[in-house]
């Protein structure tokens, strides 16, 4: 049979989607696709993808329009029950045969795990790609998933992100006829909600582009992100200078628009004397404007908006929107104005105003948990506690501002807006950054507090928060996080990372219960232990994130060795990542393994050494791990992770031959106790760095 091939289009068309909504849905619509396509063995060439707000697209080039014809093994009823005692055929059987299109002769009998069963090779014949895609898109369409989902069709419980309006189904140049979400497919589909009102008819996959071009909408996301650049910077330059970098605005305009149209604005500069990120917030926030600034960085009384539409009318459009943000400048212009009025320190006790926690108390209790923490924090790190707590006292108090509490769109600068006020005010520069970097980092993508002051804040703020929780039973399960929870712990862990700042994470769990403890608030005595593990899935978790394997970090953080230090923890991990490869790394494992199997079961096993090792064989690991420890304690006191692995590595011999040549498990109970607390010698040595039991190994 001659292999053909066609281009297939799929085309959704929706009332406008959130631009969050777009990428997910557009990604979960292609790999569907893909895996449905490989599911019909049906070979494919590439499939590329296309969006705009008022549609998701799939083009898959070379797709084989028939299955290949196959032979498929059926299997029947088992052999005693397909022929009679006289050898002829039961209903079961004749019922299997019919059933599979075979005749008797095609019958023959198997062995099974089951015992003799018979059996028939059937030979199908391949379907097309026209009667396979109809149901299977159908159910991808009805099955695509978004944050909300609403229903619109009268009695139907059918939900979508938005009504379904057109779907454009073509293989080559046939239209492929299903319903689905209460819409028939078909190869019409729409232009510009402006610029071109008609129906838009699709003759053939590959003129999708084409097709759409000519209706006023840039399907392709890729080539409208290149106009909204190319066009905005352009402007920018004309005004005198250049975009502010945003690369995730540039991506919320372009899902904002079918056809892209940069245009230029101006705004008073009377408002330049407001603080920049006031100004940029209220560019982009609602209006998502890109704000403009001078070679040197200062902002410039610009902007560049994005239109969905052609160039018509720009000068009245740009005009309309200064004029909305002029009205949004002016309302940062009050909250400014009104928030200088009254210094930080005035506003502390009016914390006490603002619940933090229902069961937790008040953002005042709040700050000064974080001062007694951030002081703590500050002296392991050896740096002035005065500024940290100074700084804690404050930090919070930029909540009860107009900008932060009245202005809504302005929330995202918390810490920044403190800052703004505490300078005004008088306060010490370094208790103006530690206010500004207590915030940081919000998400994967920002910065690290730039100083040692904001560092200890920051992680103070999010430690009492992640106690707090817990000691209000507010613990993350599952993917339910409502408190941010786990968001905090990795805040914390990336600080100290990413920043190389060592912190012992079990000693800063117990530091915060003290403190909630001094106000009243006791932990039951299993919250610790609670609290250790999860501060120890957010290191792995975050280990995992820079390439450790998980057993790499299980490994590194059940040795005892620096505790539960993150910095300390990652740089076990990475010893242990760097001698995977060594020859000898897996007999060691499998010999460490060995050794605490046995202590596991033994029930009378000492803690350390007992008595003198009489056995030859005895003595000389004993005297392998007494000279493995002296060399690995300068290393271990260094923290030279790699070196003290090659010391342990030269145990391997010593190990194996005390195995091979001693039987631990003696009848003797002294002899028992004495080679079991061998063992335990040399498992104390390796879990100074590593629970090498947790190293996986094959087989």
């Amino acid at each position: 049979m001659s292999t053909t091939r066609a281009d297939f289009l799929l085309e959704i068309g929706i009332e406008e989607l959130p631009t969050s909504y777009i990428r997910p849905a557009l990604d979960q619509l292609a790999s569907e696709l893909r895996e449905a396509i490989a599911e019909m063995r049906l070979a494919s060439g590439d499939v590329a993808t296309f969006a705009t707000p008022r549609r998701l697209a799939v083009l898959v080039t070379d797709l084989v329009t028939r299955q290949e014809d196959y032979e498929e093994e059926a299997s029947g009823p088992p052999a005693a029950a397909a022929w009679d005692k006289e050898g002829a055929p039961t209903k079961a059987l004749l019922g299997f045969v019919h059933g599979k299109g075979a005749s008797l002769d095609d019958v023959r009998r198997v062995q099974t795990p089951k015992g003799e069963y018979v059996a028939v090779t059937v030979k199908r014949t391949g379907r097309t790609a026209a009667e396979l895609l109809p149901p299977a898109i159908a159910r991808i369409v009805a099955g695509l998933q978004f944050p909300k989902s609403m229903r619109w069709l009268p009695g139907s419980d059918v939900r979508c992100a938005r009504p379904i309006r057109w779907i454009v189904a073509l293989l080559g140049d046939d239209a492929l006829k299903f319903d689905a979400l209460g819409v028939t497919s078909g190869r019409v589909s729409r232009g510009h909600r402006f610029l071109h009102t008609g129906p838009v008819s699709i003759g053939h996959p590959t003129g999708y582009v084409a097709a759409l071009a000519s209706a006023g909408v840039v399907a392709d996301p890729r080539l409208r992100e290149s106009v909204i650049v190319e066009q905005s910077a352009a402007l920018a330059k004309s005004a005198g200078g250049r975009l502010v970098d945003d690369d995730e605005l540039i991506a919320i305009n372009n899902d904002l628009v079918e056809k892209p149209t940069a245009l230029l604005g101006r705004f008073d500069p009377g408002f330049l004397d407001l603080p920049r990120e006031v100004i940029v917030t209220a560019l982009r926030e609602h209006q998502r404007y890109f704000a403009v600034e001078d070679a040197s960085g200062r902002l410039l009384p610009a902007f560049v908006g994005v239109r969905n539409g052609d160039d018509r009318n720009l000068s009245a459009i740009a005009e309309g929107n200064a004029a909305v943000l002029r009205a949004r400048l002016e309302d940062a212009r009050f909250y400014w104005d009104t928030d200088l009025k009254k210094a930080p320190g005035e506003r502390v006790d009016e914390l006490d105003g603002i619940v933090w926690l229902a069961e937790m108390g008040s953002m005042r209790a709040k700050a000064g948990r974080m001062q007694a923490l951030g002081a703590w924090i500050a002296r392991a790190w050896g740096i002035d506690a005065a500024v940290v707590e100074r700084a804690a006292l404050l930090a919070k108090t930029d909540l009860l501002s107009e900008m932060i509490g009245s202005g809504k769109e302005y929330a995202s600068l918390e810490g920044v807006m403190g800052s703004y006020y505490a300078a005004r005010h008088g306060e010490p520069a370094d208790v103006v950054r530690a206010i500004r970097d207590h915030v940081l980092p919000r998400g994967a993508g920002d910065p690290l507090p730039a100083s040692a002051a904001g560092a200890a804040l920051a992680v103070a703020d999010r430690a009492d928060s992640v106690a707090g929780a817990f000691l209000a039973g507010k613990i993350p399960t599952g993917s339910e996080d409502p408190y941010g929870v786990r968001r905090a712990a990795n805040g914390v862990v990336r600080i100290l990372l990413d920043s190389g700042r060592t912190l012992d994470l079990s000693a800063l769990v117990r530091e915060a219960l003290a403190v909630y403890a001094q106000g009243g608030r006791k932990a039951d005595d299993g919250l610790p232990a609670k609290l250790d593990e999860f501060w120890a899935g957010r290191l792995a978790n975050a280990l995992g994130e820079r390439g450790y394997a998980y057993d790499e970090a299980a490994a590194a953080l059940g040795g005892s060795e620096g505790g539960a230090d993150p910095l300390d923890v990652m740089k076990r991990a990475a010893a242990l990542k760097s001698w995977r490869a060594n020859a000898d790394f897996v007999p060691l494992v499998i010999g460490f393994k060995r050794v605490a199997n046995i202590l596991k079961a033994a029930k009378d096993a000492p803690g350390g050494a007992v008595g003198d090792f009489a056995d030859p064989h005895e003595a000389a690991l004993a005297s392998a791990v007494r000279a493995a420890a002296a060399r690995a304690e300068p290393l271990f006191a260094a923290h030279d992770y790699e070196q003290v692995l090659g010391v342990l590595l030269s145990l391997r011999g010593a190990i194996d031959t005390f195995f091979e040549k001693v039987m631990v498990n003696a009848d003797d109970p002294g002899v028992r106790r004495r080679r079991l607390g061998l063992l335990a010698v040399t498992r104390a040595l390796f879990d100074r760095g590593w629970d090498l039991s947790k190293v996986v190994v094959e087989g």
